[in-house]
């Protein structure tokens, strides 16, 4: 499968990446890299993990409280959030529905 990451969801990377950094050094290098992994691991196996709505599935990290939320478009994983699991739940769903890519 394609990936396409949407910019909301890339910068989310990016800001959690510095704040874990600035807890403590290269802690954010490590937060990114379990994104990555948990991205492969989508790629490789979209349907594995659970709906939470209609076309939409999350992937929860292990060692970070965020969730990857992501639905399958033909033959494309699109990631639409890198969301903290304790904000607001779907605190983006309103910037992806006005077409912010």
């Amino acid at each position: 499968m394609k990936l396409r990451i949407l910019s909301l969801a890339a910068l989310e990377i990016e800001d959690a990446k510095e704040y874990y950094n600035l807890q403590q050094p290269l802690l954010g290098d490590s937060f990114k890299k379990d994104v990555q992994k948990a991205v492969d691991s989508i790629v490789s196996f979209a349907q594995l993990y659970p709906l939470v709505d209609e076309d939409l599935r999350r992937c929860v990290l292990h060692r970070f409280p965020y969730s990857i939320y992501y639905t399958i478009d033909t033959d494309t994983v699109v990631v639409l959030s890198v969301a903290h699991q304790r904000r607001k739940p779907y605190y983006w769903v309103d910037t992806y529905k006005e077409g912010e890519n």
